[in-house]
C-alpha cells in the first residue's frame, strides 16, 4: 500500500468513522491465527457460541451474545503476536490517532450460525466499553481517540455473517440514529472481502452483524484497540500486553509500558 493510500484511509477513518481493507492479511497468517482460535475452541470441547447471558468457561473465555470471546488473546497465545500487525494499517491508525498511540487489548471471538442478529453497538470507552453501556455513558467525542481493529479470518459477504456500518463523522454525541434492533438503518454499509479482510472502526461508529445463513462452519476474527496519547487513561487493562517478548520494533512502539490490573472487555 502506497502513502496516498494510507493517508486517504487515515483520511476516512476520521471523516467516516471507518476504514476496510479487503484482503489485507496473507492467507499464511489468516490460516496460522485461524487454527489457533478453532484450537482454543475444540480444547474446550466445542461449547455452544451463543449465550442470552454471559456464561464464563473461565478467567478470559466468555460465550456471550457475541460468540465464544477470548479475552487476552496473547495470554493464550503469545506467539501470535508475530502475525497481528502490518506496518501499513499500524501507519493509517497513526494517520487518525497520532505516532504516540497504543494498543490497549487484544482478543478474539469464535461465532457460527446460532448467533442472531447482532443488533447495532459501537465501542465507546475502547478496552472499557462494557462499564460504558452498563452505565448509560454516550459522552460527546469530538476526535478520534480510540480505534478498534477487527482482521476477519473468513469471507465476508451475503450470508456469512456480515457486518453493518453506519459512517458519519467522528465528533459529537454516540447515541443510536435508529432503533438497535432494526438493521435496514438509511445509509448502512454491507463489509464484502475475502479472509484478512480489516475493518478499523472508531469508538464512535455504529457496527451490527447479520446472522450467517449459508452453512454451519465456524467464524473467526480478532481485534486489536488501540488508544490516542490523549484519550482518558482507562482503569482496565489487558496484561497479557505487558508479558510479551518480542524485538519487533513495531509491536514495542506500540505496547504499553505499565498499568494497574484489571480485566477488559472482549470485542464485538
Amino acid at each position: 500500500m502506497d502513502q496516498l493510500q494510507v493517508t486517504a484511509s487515515s483520511r476516512q477513518l476520521v471523516e467516516r468513522g471507518f476504514a476496510v481493507l479487503p484482503g489485507r492479511y496473507g492467507a499464511d497468517k489468516v490460516a496460522r491465527i485461524r487454527g489457533a482460535l478453532a484450537q482454543v475452541y475444540h480444547q474446550l470441547h466445542d461449547p455452544p457460541l451463543w449465550s442470552d447471558q454471559p456464561r464464563w468457561l473461565s478467567d478470559d473465555l466468555e460465550v456471550s451474545g457475541t460468540g465464544l470471546v477470548i479475552h487476552k488473546l496473547l495470554k493464550l497465545y503469545p506467539a501470535l503476536h508475530r502475525d497481528m500487525l502490518e506496518d501499513d494499517v499500524v501507519e493509517i491508525l497513526r494517520g487518525a490517532l497520532g505516532r504516540d498511540m497504543q494498543l490497549e487489548f487484544a482478543g478474539a471471538v469464535v461465532t457460527n450460525h446460532t448467533r442472531p442478529f447482532f443488533k447495532w453497538h459501537n465501542h465507546v470507552g475502547g478496552i472499557e466499553d462494557e462499564k460504558f453501556r452498563r452505565l448509560g455513558l454516550r459522552p460527546p467525542i469530538e476526535a478520534p481517540e480510540r480505534v478498534a481493529m477487527i482482521v476477519y479470518l473468513d469471507e465476508m459477504g451475503p450470508g456469512t455473517g456480515q457486518l453493518l456500518i453506519h459512517p458519519h463523522r467522528v465528533s459529537g454525541a454516540s447515541g443510536p440514529p435508529g432503533p438497535v434492533e432494526q438493521p435496514n438503518w438509511d445509509g448502512r454499509v454491507q463489509v464484502v472481502g475475502p479472509p484478512g479482510t480489516v475493518v478499523m472502526l472508531d469508538q464512535t461508529t455504529w457496527h451490527a452483524a447479520l446472522p450467517r445463513t449459508i452453512d454451519r462452519e465456524l467464524r473467526f476474527f480478532f481485534g486489536l484497540w488501540f488508544a490516542s496519547a490523549s484519550a482518558p487513561k482507562a482503569e482496565r487493562v489487558d496484561e497479557s500486553l505487558l508479558a510479551v517478548d518480542t524485538r519487533d520494533p513495531l509491536l514495542r512502539s506500540l505496547l504499553p509500558s505499565l498499568a494497574p490490573s484489571s480485566s477488559p472487555g472482549g470485542p464485538a
